[in-house]
């Protein structure tokens, strides 16, 4: 609550620690100085400001939430709040929880300057997050076909999970829909022909809550496995009713880790473009913003692509000129809400994501990469 006694929206943070009951009453404090700087994830950021239990405010990327939170609780803060520079809300969730020590959430770009001018006029502002964190056990759903080159393994994969507080309709079950349609399709005579590739489907767990069961799947791998996978498919959120039509960035660096999809994840991106193409429709790439589960893969150097329609943040009158839709509306007005059910997603979107992420799965199917698209044999 500001002082003027507006409420702006704050998303707290996975596996963050909660505020006090009632809330947290403090000036907020910026670190200031360069763009780097404000971005909190150097214990230098707060060199010569007065954090000691106020909150601390600073902008997204540079580092992961876990090290913003760690920098600010060690210059002695409160609570973090973390301002998208970009549209929409900040969704973002704790890597290390057990390494928690202060309140931590995301807040949109205009309320992130909201909250700077009440830090330049001194005001307190009061702050209220709250989370429950406990364990529990979750699991994969893995179909590898009985056939095919396992010296040549193609995964494609899309969560099961949804938020607590939504149905998950378009996050994520249109998208696990069209994978067991694929998987239904690869079943009919794949494996018979000698160039056939190994294909695996993961149905992944725990996506919600840090992208846990892509990343086990992944860690569980053995060097040789890893090795015989050769590239990776995801599917996110491609019913999106105000949706995009984005395919994964080969080219984008992940603002957190700072690593960029393999060499061969150009190539992926070319064909699902292609693919949208042949459709009659153009796509445009999607940032890497490691925030869907092909996070592993791209860490484990595994050539990785995707498609995604879209989800909190704003389309832009560009992307609506191109698409339809509304401009200045959240490609999903309802992600992580209770309205993600059946009557909202689109199914036009669905079938375009669809027939992109088929028609180029079933050509590496059967070829590797840097292989024409005409079929041997």
């Amino acid at each position: 609550m500001l002082q003027d006694g507006s409420t702006p929206g704050v998303v707290v943070s996975g596996y963050s620690p909660s505020t006090p009951q009632g809330g947290l009453t403090a000036r907020p404090v910026t670190p200031g100085g360069d763009a780097e700087r404000r971005q909190g994830c150097r214990p230098g950021a707060y060199d010569g400001v007065p954090a000691t239990g106020r909150i601390a405010l600073v902008d997204a990327g540079g580092c992961s939430m876990d090290d913003k939170q760690r920098v600010a609780a060690g210059a002695g803060a409160a609570a973090v709040l973390v301002a998208n520079t970009g549209p929409g809300e900040m969704h973002t969730w704790l890597a290390d929880p057990a390494a928690a020590r202060i309140p931590i959430g995301g807040v949109t770009q205009e309320t992130g300057r909201l909250l700077a001018a009440e830090a330049q006029a001194g005001r307190t502002v009061q702050v209220t997050l709250r989370s429950l964190t406990e364990r529990r056990t979750t699991e994969n759903l893995i179909a590898v076909s009985p056939g095919g080159n396992p010296e040549h393994t193609v995964v494609s994969g899309a969560h099961l999970d949804s938020v607590p507080e939504g149905p998950g309709i378009n996050d994520n079950g249109v998208a696990a829909a069209v994978l067991l349609e694929g998987a239904l399709a690869a079943a009919k005579g794949h494996g018979t022909r000698p160039e056939d590739n190994r294909l695996v489907f993961g149905f992944w767990g725990a996506e919600e809550f840090g992208l846990l069961g892509s990343q086990h799947y992944v860690d569980t791998l053995s060097a040789e496995e890893r090795k015989r996978t050769k590239l990776y498919l995801n599917l996110e959120m491609i019913g999106s009713p105000n949706y995009g039509l984005f395919t994964l960035d080969s080219g984008a660096t992940d603002p957190v880790t700072g690593q960029r999809p393999a060499p061969g994840s150009a190539e992926i991106e070319r064909k699902l473009t292609e693919a949208f193409a042949a459709q009659g429709r153009k796509s445009l790439p999607g940032p890497a913003d490691g925030r869907s589960d092909y996070v592993a893969f791209l860490g484990a150097g595994i050539p990785t692509g995707g498609v995604y329609g879209g989800s909190f943040e704003a389309k832009t009158a560009e992307q609506a000129a191109l698409w339809g839709g509304a401009a200045g509306r959240p490609y999903d007005p309802c992600y992580h809400l209770t309205c993600d059910r059946t009557a909202q997603y689109s199914r036009e979107a669905a079938t375009l994501h669809g027939q992109a992420f088929q028609t180029v799965l079933t050509h590496y199917s059967r070829h590797r990469l840097g292989e024409g698209s005409t079929p041997r044999g």
